[in-house]
């Protein structure tokens, strides 16, 4: 069953169209990531679905609720982390003062408030803290307390706009595990908007990638990195001419790129599991001695840019 289902979303700002005719559909429990450089409608898509912006066309279904019909209910049942996360929280409270209150807000039984409380701030490692007013906090501090914030509720789908932006590779990884964490006890959505290529890839079972508020590919994080395979980069160092490895390399009609280096050349090849033995033997036939053979780390960065930038993938 999807948790969020998206129709048809448009966004304009006067000329701008900020989100164009948005179609995704997120499955209950998944950790969905959206990426796209600056401008994409990242941002914008994530405040139509908390329901703070009115969409000029379409609509969305979060947890069986429209954003038109239901914003009430919409607001009850998500959780959200906004681009401008440290103005969600009031600096004047303490730490444990704003989320109390918050508590008190969504109405979280009265006896598991202070166990909530204390259980978010001691694994965000701010319970040393809880009694400092939010606005002495250090930036970090503060994303931290906002992310507690946004998921002190329990809420069915959490939105959240560049989560680790604010925060040192420590707490970072403190927010990663938690979202894994919450994923796997209590079957939350997650909707992530980053441009944290790796962090994505690392947590998210599935992701789109939106340019120019259009989505142009989307799928599971398998699907995606499958793609990717479809060609590949490798390293060959050798021994013995660069110049006449690359012009080997290069008569293959499946090799895309060729970059020669100090001891080795860079290739980018179609269809690797067909064609590298090939390559292969045409290197060693024309006496050239390979040392190594090495595939190149691809990430979802390399399908992104290629995407971004226009490419067929």
């Amino acid at each position: 069953m999807d948790e969020v289902s998206i129709s048809g979303l448009t966004k304009n700002f006067g000329d701008l169209v900020a989100v164009d005719h948005m179609e995704l559909s997120i499955p209950a429990g998944t950790i969905f990531g959206l990426l796209g450089p600056n401008g994409a409608g990242k941002s914008t898509t994530t405040r139509l679905l908390s329901t703070l912006l009115h969409p000029t066309d379409g609509t969305a279904v979060v947890s069986g609720f429209d954003i038109i019909e239901n914003p009430v209910q919409v607001r009850e049942i998500t959780g959200v982390l906004p681009e401008e996360s440290n103005h969600t929280i009031y600096p004047s409270l303490t730490a444990y003062e704003n989320l109390e209150y918050f508590a008190r807000l969504y109405e979280v039984p009265k006896d598991e408030i202070h166990e909530r409380i204390e259980e978010l701030l001691t694994f965000m490692e701010l319970w040393e803290r809880k009694d400092d007013r939010a606005g002495e906090l250090s930036t970090g501090n503060r994303q931290r307390l906002a992310l507690c914030r946004a998921i002190l509720h329990r809420p069915k789908v959490l939105l959240l706009d560049e989560p680790t932006s604010a925060l040192d590779p420590i707490a970072a990884k403190r927010v990663r595990e938690l979202i894994l964490s919450l994923s796997q006890r209590y079957k939350q959505t997650f909707f992530i908007n980053s441009h944290n290529l790796p962090e994505v890839q690392r947590i998210c079972d599935r992701i789109a990638i939106i340019d120019k508020g259009k989505v142009v590919l989307h799928g599971s994080t398998r699907e995606l990195r499958s793609k990717l395979l479809a060609k590949q980069e490798f390293r060959i160092r050798v021994v013995g001419d660069i110049g006449k490895a690359s012009s080997v390399a290069k008569s293959m009609n499946f090799v895309e790129e060729v970059e020669e280096e100090v001891d080795s050349i860079s290739v980018v090849i179609e269809n690797p599991l067909e064609n590298n033995s090939t390559l292969m033997q045409a290197l060693l036939s024309n006496g050239i001695k390979i040392v190594e053979f090495a595939e190149e780390e691809t990430t979802l960065e390399d399908l992104y840019l290629e995407v971004v930038k226009g490419g067929t993938a």
